[in-house]
């Protein structure tokens, strides 16, 4: 009986785990899920700005101002139609109580596919545009195991989420004077999310089995505004703002638990648990600015970007901890900021392209099931965690003309982040994650 009711006290705990929660019992877990459904990182896609660090704001001479910076389109100067896919490779490393687990996972998806049209015009700029691009992706396999030394048990925990986030842009850039340019555009967002989150655990008279899997799927809106001015011939800023995203989940889920004792003569097997997601985040507002200096076989480019992630909220609540008496904000404000470079080689239409990103985790505290102590308590963990590395990328591609009318870019990314969660006791979890990405595009100029 003893053994029953730990397990029962597994499962019914395991929900603290899952991204998406069935009921709002939990602030800390809206954040938690914002952070595995990719929604507090969405870098983009297009094999050059990724390949030049992100450094983009003041560049946006191409289909991918609709991602950077709107008012860039007016530069565009032929109808252009871009595609491009891109693959990512992820390696998931957790040590859960001293024991560790590495995961590795890779996708390969449609990054983009755009088109632009200058529309003419007496004086100045007028470029219309659309595109969809990969703004995120939800991927993520994670395992995390413990040895339970009190009661003699195993417990294992996987994590397995598919599935991507897109981006509808419809945009406009046009030229205000010769050294002012604006621009805008309307951002619908679309995805499906799908998981499964399994406990498996095991001890020397019994052994369970708890399993939860979850289908649903995004929706949304936002909008962007830019402004691109030429200081010089040579010298470009670039600043941007992105309005705050009003998203929707829906979707449903079922919950199975089962178990056996060790001489196979018993068990049990619950009803499974259904259940409905109707989920509201809104996202807050994000600022950008960025410099672009161009040479005549060289182009350097640098942005910042600022979002205060402690107003986003979950069904109109700010995401905070209810368990602090000072009501901490579980996301926290960010500096992102960007650096790149493009050369072109002389009498070759080739370009080498480098970079380098730092963008540091939104996330600031985060919830775990710890261990089941000896008296049959859930010992759960609600703590800050430390970022022993933040998310950093180096970025490097080329990319060359052929014909004068199509161009083909590579860009590949290698980065990741380490991160701590701690208790009185010491080290209670540490992930580790290395991102590898590559992302090949096409562009026809006629």
């Amino acid at each position: 009986m003893r053994h029953y009711v730990r397990l029962a006290m597994i499962a019914a705990t395991a929900a603290l785990m899952i991204g998406i929660p069935f009921a709002s019992h939990s602030q800390i877990l809206s954040g938690l899920a914002l952070e595995r459904l990719g929604m507090l990182y969405t870098p983009g896609t297009g094999a050059r700005p990724v390949a030049m660090g992100g450094a983009y704001t003041a560049v946006s001479d191409d289909a991918f101002a609709l991602l950077y910076n709107p008012a860039g389109l007016s530069q565009i100067r032929r109808k252009e139609l871009t595609f491009g896919f891109q693959h990512r490779s992820d390696e998931v490393t957790n040590t859960y109580l001293s024991l560790h687990a590495t995961q590795s996972s890779s996708h390969t998806s449609l990054g983009h596919i755009s088109v632009v049209y200058p529309y003419p015009t007496y004086r100045g700029s007028l470029v219309l545009g659309f595109g969809v691009f990969q703004a995120g992706t939800s991927d993520l396999e994670s395992v995390k195991t413990a040895y339970l030394s009190d009661i003699g048990a195993m417990v294992e925990n996987d994590y397995l989420q598919s599935g991507s986030i897109y981006q509808y842009h419809f945009g406009a850039g046009f030229d205000i004077s010769p050294r002012l340019s604006l621009g805008g555009s309307i951002v619908l967002w679309d995805g499906s999310t799908a998981f499964t989150d399994k406990i498996d655990y095991a001890d020397a008279d019994s052994a369970a089995y708890w399993k939860d899997q979850v289908d649903v799927n995004l929706d949304g809106v936002s909008f962007k505004l830019g402004l691109l001015l030429k200081i010089s011939e040579k010298l470009r800023a670039g600043l941007s703002f992105s309005s705050p995203v009003w998203l929707t989940y829906d979707g449903d889920g079922t919950t199975t638990y089962e178990g056996m004792y060790t001489g196979g003569d018993s068990g049990w097997t619950t009803d499974p648990d259904y259940g409905l997601i109707e989920d509201d985040y809104t996202l807050p507002m994000r600022f950008s600015g960025g410099l672009a200096l161009s040479l005549s076989m060289l182009t350097l480019s640098g942005d910042l970007s600022y979002c205060d992630y402690s107003q986003a909220e979950y069904n109109g609540v700010a995401i905070t901890s209810e368990l602090d008496p000072g009501m901490e904000h579980i996301l926290k404000e960010t500096w992102d900021f960007h650096l790149g470079a493009e050369v072109t080689l002389p009498q070759a239409p080739i370009r080498f392209r480098g970079g380098f990103s730092y963008v540091p985790l939104e996330l600031s505290m985060i919830e775990e099931i710890a261990y089941i102590a000896p008296v049959d308590e859930v010992r759960r963990v609600v703590a800050d965690f430390e970022a022993t590395r933040e998310r950093k990328f180096f970025t490097f591609g080329v990319g060359g003309l052929i014909e004068q009318v199509l161009t083909l870019d590579l860009g590949v990314v290698i980065g990741g982040y380490e991160k701590v969660t701690e208790d009185e006791a010491g080290d209670v979890l540490t992930e580790e994650r290395s991102i590898t990405e590559v992302i090949v595009s096409a562009a026809y100029r006629f």
